[in-house]
């Protein structure tokens, strides 16, 4: 099989080109989910094995190596395969392993000249860092749509240089990944819940979310807002998901559960059927947000909490890839964690360098408004931005229902949100704007961002030529 890059997908292959002929080591390609990232890299193995380079593609998942098998093997490219229940191959050029497996067989293997790490902000566990130190010399690509470890660290540590693809909002402009409709829940408390390791407390997350009520209201809006489409739902824990796959199953639609323990056969069996549709809802807990590369996933729904941007986006990616027939997404947030990190389509500056933590005072959540006339959801503003109609006074509370979900408008999110830019006029107010919106660097941001609105404004000046405004 052919494959034709698009522009995107080799300008950003041009750029780790580069990179590496101005003698960088480890360079990282930023994709979002559904953008391409195992076909650009397995043209750049294609071109490295036919140099006659020895190229490994690792990762961390049997999913990721198999769905990365086929993608060779559609166009051409020889490989073995180092994982468990494997049959390997040493003579081939190009190698995709397991990071467990290859961990452990070392000293046994050939050196590699190019190492593509796929999903690699898991860089900096154990195995991981093994295999990365063990090959000086060899040149490194890490694949990945969130370039941030899931504790926020940066990936600074491992590369010395980032090529940043488009943007999902621009994947979407042209087609490249689904429009989506999010439904969020109009108020969650996860204030009791005990941080640990930058993250929810699993055993107190579980408690609070592994309820008959929540998961029965999961049940509920799925029957009302996507009855018969695939969904993945992703659960605190395994017993979490066991009950999410039963609720579902007591109410006549068609799920399973799948975790990590699981024999191959049996994971394999569920995600086939769930392909094929015989299954509607597939039930997991941290296995398939990332590397689960199906398109005819047609609605998320997410009932596991987090404070980790990375896992979220990695979570709502699974159902952005278009499909035919598929009109749009359906992201059901019954966690609330779009509350907290914004929508899908926001811009994000992904860089090298850690994730800003947030200070005391800062605020956490993503403000926004249910109107009571339309009933569309919009970032502050004096009056509802779709309809018009004006919310009573400041301060006072609306009243709303637990387990209550409201559509998020992307549309009209985006229109409050140039509305807010706008009445942001100096530095101090883009300041104070990306620390309520929870930027990870407002003040890095708002001195782009104030940059980037001069340098349009001088381009409408009399005397210049003209183009396009960015901004």
């Amino acid at each position: 099989m052919t494959v034709t890059l698009r522009p995107y997908q080799t300008a950003l292959l041009d750029g780790a080109r580069q990179a590496f002929r101005e003698r960088k080591r480890a360079v990282l390609l930023q994709l979002p989910t559904g953008g391409g990232k195992t076909v650009s890299g397995s043209k750049m193995i294609e071109g490295s094995s036919a140099k006659g380079n020895i190229c490994w593609w690792l990762a961390h998942r049997r999913e990721l190596i198999g769905q990365t098998s086929k993608t060779f093997a559609a166009m051409g490219i020889q490989h073995g395969v180092i994982a468990g229940g494997h049959s390997s191959d040493p003579a081939k050029r190009v190698q995709i392993g397991s990071i467990q497996t290859v961990a452990r067989r070392l000293d046994s293997l050939t050196p590699p000249d190019l190492i593509i790490f796929d999903e690699c902000h898991h860089l900096g566990a154990s195995q991981w860092q093994k295999v990365f130190e063990a090959f000086p010399d060899a040149k490194i690509i890490g694949l990945t749509a969130t370039p941030w470890r899931l504790d926020g660290k940066g990936l600074g540590q491992w590369f010395e240089d980032m090529i940043n693809g488009p943007t999902v909002s621009e994947l979407m402009d042209e087609g490249a990944l689904s429009r989506y409709r999010l439904f969020a829940p109009t108020q969650i408390d996860t204030g009791a819940i005990k941080i640990q390791a930058g993250d929810f407390k699993k055993d107190d997350l579980a408690a609070a979310m592994d309820k008959p009520s929540i998961t029965g209201d999961a049940v509920a809006h799925y029957l009302k807002l996507c009855r018969g489409k695939r969904a993945v739902a992703f659960a605190v824990n395994v017993e979490h998901s066991q009950h999410i796959a039963a609720q579902f199953n007591a109410n006549g639609v068609p799920a399973e559960h799948v975790d990590g323990t699981m024999d191959a056969a049996s994971r394999d069996g569920a995600i086939q059927r769930f392909i094929a549709g015989e299954t509607l809802v597939l039930t997991n807990c941290e296995l398939f947000g990332e590397g689960f590369d199906v398109p005819a996933i047609e609605a998320v729904i997410l009932l596991r909490p987090t404070k980790s941007l990375s896992l979220h986006l990695q979570q709502v990616g699974r159902a952005l890839r278009p499909a035919p027939g598929k009109a749009e997404a359906i992201i059901l947030d019954h966690a609330g964690n779009s509350l907290n990190h914004g929508l899908p389509d926001d811009d994000r500056e992904w860089t090298l360098a850690d994730r800003e933590k947030r200070k005391a005072g800062d605020k956490a959540t993503v403000a926004i408004k249910t109107c009571l006339e339309c009933f569309h959801v919009y970032r502050p503003a004096p009056k509802c931005p779709q309809c018009g109609h004006v919310p009573e006074a400041q301060g006072r509370e609306i009243e709303q229902r637990d387990g209550e979900l409201a559509e998020v408008d992307p549309a009209v999110l985006r229109a409050a949100r140039k509305q807010e830019e706008r009445r942001a006029q100096s530095v101090d107010d883009l300041i104070a704007l990306g620390k309520a919106r929870g930027y990870k660097n407002p003040v890095a941001w708002a001195a782009k961002f104030h940059a980037a609105r001069q340098a349009a404004r001088s381009r409408y000046q009399p005397g210049y030529g003209g183009g396009r405004m960015y901004g």
